[in-house]
């Protein structure tokens, strides 16, 4: 599977991922998923032009035609009248065709004797595959409403190409994949389908690295989430406050302060904004008087440590100190540091999950019933993604993508808010403040 730096896949708040080694039951569930898989009964693997699933088949009648009298011929005005029946049902089998774009790597699988590694492999993508289903479903009044293609991108770059070519992709009215970086920009090579919208399910990039007009990046990318911070913290700065920004060496934290200057004067033209580099010079710059907020996006362990290490012992002196940071902190134990809390820490997070809300319930008992195992973050992201563009191809049809700069959604994992660049397409702009709070970040 395509390993590229963690801000190019998921800013997630929480792994809610299940385990897959230990728990035989839930192997061999997978094990028989893929199988089926294997076994064409939802993908195609090998061949250019992907089999599809999701489509009904059609009965003359079930669309209006009038019984004919067994022996007599259609006349004109029949003729003419079935046609114009047989150009509205393609409009609208054309209309709610969705082409659904993950790497399964089904190819992979040898003699299609599914074992544990390839359960592992294919996870992401059955994961999101089977909450997407779910979402779409939940929006479709009848059977057929929705003609959902799924192919298999086997995280390869040539393949990506040739299911550009497809004639699946070319009459979907919406594409959702590929997922990984480079595989998005190997499928927008040979996409010739680009009036219609392709959705970014999981990658965290820069839309910019792309520049594709018609991408839809549902993850918001971390400039969005340091803008968020900026935003909070300037609601907490005082006159005798100090921004001290912590620079570390890792690439998150370069990702993550990248612009973060400008963003604070833009909002605040009179802060006061410190840089260091080491401890040492962090302790000398905390004020006697007013509040320290401190900002660091290092997600490298032992930066973390020294970092919060220093501030715990200037709080426990009695330094007022608000802490500020990467949104995968919340993946971080930081119960040790005895101060912490007092910090107020502060992230941003793609996710509002509430696993007590009656939604969420719902939707894992659905998931359970439906798929026999516990939904992970990509089902749960696959879920809100399927509901969203459902119901935006549902209501408005072929012109969908006009709407989607106004139709904000709060899904049960992410919320949808999109602004739009003629250069690099739709970003999701929503993320959400979450504080430290009884051992974590809610």
């Amino acid at each position: 599977m395509s390993k590229e730096s963690t801000e190019s896949y998921m800013i997630s708040a929480q792994n809610h991922q299940q385990q897959l080694s230990g728990n035989n039951n839930l192997k061999n569930i997978y094990r028989g998923t893929l199988a089926a898989l294997c076994l064409g009964a939802v993908l195609a693997v090998s061949s250019c032009s992907p089999k599809t699933t999701g489509g009904v088949l059609k009965n003359p009648n079930v669309y209006g035609n009038k019984d004919r009298e067994p022996g007599k011929n259609p006349s004109e005005s029949d003729k003419k009248e079935d046609a114009k029946k047989d150009d509205k049902v393609k409009g609208s089998e054309q209309a709610n065709s969705i082409a659904l774009l993950l790497p399964f790597q089904l190819n992979m699988i040898a003699n299609q004797n599914v074992v544990e590694a390839d359960v592992k492999r294919s996870a992401l993508a059955l994961d999101f595959y089977q909450g997407f289903q779910l979402g779409v479903n939940e929006v479709a009044k009848k059977p057929g409403d929705f003609n959902l293609k799924v192919m298999d991108t086997q995280d390869n770059e040539m393949k990506n190409l040739s299911i550009a070519a497809s004639k699946e992709v070319e009459s979907a009215s919406l594409i959702v994949g590929p997922v990984y970086p480079k595989e998005i920009r190997s499928f927008a090579k040979g996409n010739k389908n680009t009036k219609v919208l392709q959705v970014n399910p999981l990658a965290a990039t820069m839309p910019t690295e792309f520049n594709i007009a018609n991408l839809v990046s549902l993850t918001p990318p971390i400039r969005i989430h340091m803008r968020a911070i900026a935003g909070e913290m300037m609601k907490k700065y005082m006159d005798n406050d100090v921004i001290i920004v912590f620079d570390a060496r890792d690439t998150d934290h370069r990702n993550f302060i990248a612009g973060f200057d400008e963003e604070i004067k833009k909002l605040n033209p009179t802060a006061k904004i410190v840089h260091v580099t080491s401890v040492a010079q962090l302790k000398q710059t905390i004020p006697d008087l007013g509040t320290a907020l401190v900002i660091s996006g290092t997600t490298e362990k032992t930066q973390l440590r020294s970092l919060v290490t220093a501030l715990d012992d200037k709080v426990g002196e009695g330094y007022a100190i608000r802490l500020f940071g990467h949104p995968l902190w919340s993946r971080v134990d930081f119960r040790p540091y005895d101060n912490f809390y007092r910090m107020d820490p502060t992230i941003s997070s793609e996710s509002h999950l509430k696993v007590w809300s009656s939604d969420v319930q719902n939707f894992q008992k659905n998931y359970k019933n439906n798929f026999k195992v516990d939904p992970s973050d990509f089902a749960y992201k696959g879920y809100d993604a399927g509901k969203y563009f459902a119901t935006l191809l549902s209501k408005y049809g072929t012109e969908y993508a006009e709407k989607v700069v106004d139709e904000k959604f709060s899904g049960i994992f992410s919320d949808y808010q999109f602004n739009y660049n003629p250069t690099w397409g739709y970003v999701n702009q929503a993320v959400k403040i979450r504080t430290y709070r009884n051992g974590s970040f809610q």
